[in-house]
């Protein structure tokens, strides 16, 4: 195997003598600059990997193990899977992370009856059920011959399979399980989802990827990815899945978009084009404003250009997730649009809090003081003339501290017509008479900052169902 070692930070140091450096072909880092030459093998910056002969790709980091998965896919076009975390070239016990992921999954779903079938993964890191689910779930256990035995853990502990016949929300499936017998198949499909999970380089495991492959036959088959291994979810439920619906995903640089999700749309703004994508300069447009309201002219052409039931923006790289996992199998699809919406009007990015400034400060601290103060006082006049009964509420989102950030959301039609009513009302007049020209590009997009705090201001206004959704950072 012939691989790439990526990130040569402090985890890297701690874990370079465990490294056989026999595969290794190249280290890499953006920070190549400054990076001397280690242990006689080439130094390389991320572009020019295209160039170098491997099979695996190796992220040694775990806080930004998706973030730096995410830009090698699309800022270099590399194969999701020749990307691998540090741990599959590392001996390092994995179940902290397994058992942490089983707990934010049951939590997600709901999951309140819960079966550990192997019962070797949950007692080696938790000390009572607490630590994996909720007390008042209902957790059960069927031992492998490698399973630990924790009483504080179980509710109850079948040391027959023929004993168990209950129907269960979630079935964590053990590695040790070496076959499929007959009680096993009922069980399974008795209950919502199972939980399998594996290593990256499963050709390293027949028997795991044997059984895989027979878990994919009960029901639909998804994975998450992460810094630990992989996570094979198999659902069998039936879902009501929302059929109209457009979210639409706002770039302006090359970038290699990789979305299964049909409903998933590319739109380029600015002077970007790419062949097969939309493009805002179509239609009823604003497109001249771009440099100053950034994505609000993409915003605009949604509105006025198309006609889904359900419509959504993603901009700049930006996406949403499904939960807290946060890995690029995991973003927003169309089954956890369709649950939410039969609760909620709205999908928005979790509110953000600022410690020392208020929204308004933030603003004026990031730009030209004296543009800031021009775009300040002109939208709010704008509103104060076009919408007095939001003044109030304007002053007080920019003396706050709380905001949803990044302008993006996946929501009901009427509800972006209101918005949009609302915000171009007075947006595009305030885009127009600000003169920008002479100050750094940044600053231009002072009344495109104001912008972004608008859905703040709106939704405080008015009342509607939401829900946050955790979302990409990457910029």
């Amino acid at each position: 195997m012939k691989i790439i070692i990526y990130a040569l930070g402090t985890l890297f140091e701690h874990y370079s003598n465990q490294i056989d450096w026999k595969q290794v072909v190249a280290l890499a880092d953006k920070n190549v600059g400054i990076i001397k030459k280690e242990y006689n093998v080439p130094v390389v910056h991320p572009s020019v990997i295209c160039n170098i002969d491997y099979d695996y790709i190796v992220i040694f980091s775990n806080k930004w193990f998706d973030e730096i998965r995410f830009e090698l896919m699309g800022e270099y076009n590399i194969s999701k899977e020749r990307i691998i975390p540090y741990c599959e070239i590392i001996m390092e016990d994995r179940t902290t992370g397994i058992v942490a992921f089983y707990k934010e999954f049951c939590r997600s779903k709901g999951c309140k009856r819960i079966l550990d079938l192997g019962m070797s993964e949950i007692p080696k890191s938790c000390l009572y059920k607490g630590m994996v689910c909720a007390e008042e779930a209902m957790l059960d256990g069927i031992p492998s011959n490698k399973a630990i035995y924790n009483e504080n853990i179980y509710d109850r502990i079948y040391q027959k399979n023929a004993a168990c016949d209950k129907a269960y929300d979630v079935i964590l499936f053990g590695l040790e399980y070496e076959c499929l017998d007959t009680f096993l198949v009922r069980i399974i499909q008795k209950s919502k989802y199972v939980l399998f999970y594996t290593k990256y380089l499963l050709e390293e495991n027949s028997i795991r990827r044997r059984i895989l492959e027979k878990l994919k036959t009960y029901g639909k088959v998804k994975y998450i990815s992460n810094e630990i291994g992989i996570f094979w979810i198999i659902d069998m439920q039936n879902y009501n899945l929302i059929s109209d619906l457009s979210i639409y995903v706002v770039i302006h640089k090359n970038y290699h978009l990789r979305l299964n999700d049909a409903f998933y749309k590319p739109l380029c703004v600015g002077n970007y084009r790419m062949e097969g994508y939309l493009t805002e300069q179509s239609g009823d447009n604003i497109s001249y404003l771009n440099k100053k309201i950034n994505e609000c002219t993409a915003l605009y052409w949604i509105w006025k250009n198309t006609d889904t039931k359900y419509v959504g923006m993603n901009h700049y790289r930006r996406y949403f997730y499904n939960d807290k996992n946060k890995s690029v199998d995991n973003y927003l699809d169309i089954y956890h649009i369709s649950e939410l919406f039969e609760v909620y009007d709205i999908i928005m990015p979790e509110a953000y809090t600022l410690k020392c400034t208020t929204i308004q400060e933030q603003i004026k601290d990031s730009i030209d003081n004296q543009l800031y103060q021009i775009g300040y006082s002109l939208i709010r006049r704008k509103i104060e003339i076009k919408c007095p009964d939001y003044l109030q509420v304007f002053d007080e989102v920019m003396a706050g501290y709380s905001m949803f950030p990044c302008n993006i959301f996946v929501t009901k039609r009427e509800i972006l017509n209101n918005y949009c009513e609302w915000l171009f009302s007075f947006l595009i007049e305030t885009a127009e008479e600000i003169e920008v020209d002479g100050y750094d590009a940044y600053s231009q997009r002072v009344i495109g900052f104001f912008a972004e705090r608008m859905w703040t201001v709106w939704l405080r206004k008015n009342r509607v169902k939401m829900k946050e959704l955790p979302y990409t950072i990457i910029r």
